[in-house]
């Protein structure tokens, strides 16, 4: 632990001459536990960039260090830990010609939102930190636009979209977005390749496997007797189903251990060479998320004309369609199912002064498709474990796309400018077709509705400096009866000036995870809070 505030002392020491610094101290939720934290955020300029730095610590009542994000015991922990002190780093302002924002991303929008729609990677934060890419370039002939959700994941999720505003007759964009590998979404804290809740041995990257539960894992050299039955077994490390050299070795050590324990020696005995287990049962291998990787993706193209602009009004009127690459399973004979394609063949978007306003006839012509199916909850449902029926099993957010059938519908969105204190954003979709119905083993006819509303405090009120609520939940039958699913999120930021220099925030989050497999949210442990409550001040 000493060496680690040292590191801080001195990092910060460093970081602080350069431009100006925040420091903060209060608690965070982190794996549902309470910690106490005490952080320096400085600010580097250098030429047009803005670097703001994370250094931070937490601690329990205990004084137990999170050592998770000061971890240099190999090269890889020790590289995530470097990229995890960088909070963010920009290239002048989102509307310069080029705008670049490396670290935490609040929100990407691609377009219209059919594939990408409120993104985030912060979503977790400060359980799990991610430093992603936010870059975009305007020229004359349009503009790029890119975003990288995290680079300690070797860069899981990628996408980039290419508007072409005056080079054709109409305004056209492309949109790519790739998920490589959706099991990166799965916490793995010693970066075995086993996700910690499945892995035995979460802290320990050379083992992750333990048959008989009795602490030894089923590769670790003393672990003679893997399935707990009280025989011995062939000693099989490197799984090629033939006794490795030093089988014998190992065998004789085990009957030696037995007979130092019993007082007598089996050493002159008949089975002194032999292996009487002769059926070992073990338990399955778990998922190796580095060596059984599963992607997912999805282009998109939209068009664009405008009918209508003056100062103060502007009314255009757009298309879309988008197809989802990859695949998926009949959610009842389990056979495999071609991911499918989202369709908005009209589509009018609006501003009347403060308010913004967008309307669109959306389509699903065969299933198997989410629209913004990259949305704020995206690295919640990325990838999640479900036990039933004593089996855990991972399911990704691409699995569920077989329970939507062909749908057709709505969708409707308002931003509203209140005067110069508040920002508020409202979206609904509703769509009809076939979802598939657990009960009745079948798909069924019935609606399929999100709701999204965010409100924001843009000018202070005497000592509130800020304040953001939002509300989310999306594909379910009717999200005004509020019953909580696991893309329901909802939370708020407030912001208080106690003195000159010095601010009080708070931060809460709620999300949902179904952790039995059920097919609902209701037990307690299935409840995400996150909690953050930090005194920040200015050096």
């Amino acid at each position: 632990m000493k060496v680690r505030i040292t590191a801080l002392i001195f990092i910060s020491s460093f970081i602080v001459g350069q431009g100006s610094t925040t420091g903060a101290f209060g608690t965070v939720t982190i794996d549902g536990k309470v910690w106490n934290q005490v952080s320096l955020r400085p600010v580097t300029p250098i030429w047009k960039l803005n670097i703001v730095w994370d250094l931070v610590m937490y601690f329990d009542h205990e004084g137990k260090l999170y050592d998770e994000n000061w971890d240099f015991s190999s090269f890889k922990n020790g590289k995530n830990t470097i990229i995890d002190k960088i909070y963010s780093l920009s290239y002048v302002r989102i509307t310069d010609p080029l705008f670049l924002k490396i670290g935490a991303l609040d929100r990407v929008d691609f377009g219209y939102g059919i594939l990408v729609n409120g993104y985030s990677n912060a979503v977790q934060y400060p359980q799990v930190r991610n430093i992603g890419l936010d870059i975009r370039s305007n020229n004359e002939f349009g503009s790029v636009q890119g975003f990288v959700n995290d680079f300690k994941q070797n860069i899981g999720i990628a996408g980039a979209r290419i508007f072409l505003s005056n080079a054709l007759p109409v305004p056209i964009a492309f949109t790519w977005v790739v998920d490589r590998n959706q099991y990166l979404g799965l916490k793995d804290s010693d970066g075995d390749g086993f996700p910690d809740f499945i892995d035995h041995f979460p802290d320990n990257e050379r083992y992750w496997l333990d048959s008989d539960g009795d602490g030894l894992a089923d590769n670790q050299r003393d672990e003679y007797d893997r399935d707990g039955d009280g025989f011995p077994d062939v000693y099989d490390r490197n799984g090629d189903g033939v006794p490795d050299d030093d089988a014998l070795e190992v065998i004789h050590a085990f009957w030696d251990e037995l007979g130092e324990a019993a007082g007598q020696d089996f050493s002159n005995e008949t089975f002194y060479d032999s292996l009487p287990d002769q059926e070992t049962i073990l338990l399955p291998t778990p998922l190796n998320v580095g060596a059984n990787a599963d992607p997912v993706a999805g282009i998109a193209i939209d068009f664009s004309y405008p009918i209508y602009a003056e100062d103060n009004m502007t009314i255009s009127i757009y298309a879309q369609a988008a197809k989802m690459l990859g695949t998926t399973i009949h959610p009842g004979n389990g056979k495999e199912l071609n991911l499918g394609m989202g369709i908005v063949p009209i589509g009018i978007a609006s501003r009347f002064g403060p308010a913004t306003f967008n309307l669109e006839y959306r389509m699903i012509p065969k299933g198997q498709f989410e629209f913004s199916y990259w949305n704020r909850t995206y690295d919640l449902e990325r990838a999640t474990f479900v036990t039933s029926l004593s089996e855990t099993k991972v399911v990704t957010k691409e699995y569920k796309l077989g329970r939507y059938g062909n749908q057709k519908g709505f969708y409707a969105r308002l931003g509203l400018k209140m005067g110069p204190l508040f920002k508020a954003g409202v979206s609904y979709q509703d769509l009809i077709g076939n979802n598939w119905n657990d009960g009745k083993a079948d798909y069924v006819t019935s609606q399929n509705q999100s709701f999204q509303v965010s409100l924001k405090l843009i000018k202070s009120i005497n000592r509130i400096k800020y304040v953001q609520l939002f509300y989310q939940q999306r594909n379910v039958p009717n999200p005004f009866k509020f019953d909580h699913s696991e893309s329901t999120i909802m939370g708020y930021h407030v912001r208080v000036e106690i003195r000159s220099g010095m601010m009080l925030n708070y931060t809460f989050q709620r999300s949902f995870f179904d952790w039995d497999g059920d097919g609902d949210v209701n037990s307690p442990d299935e409840t995400i809070n996150l909690t953050t409550i930090e005194t920040t001040f200015t050096l």
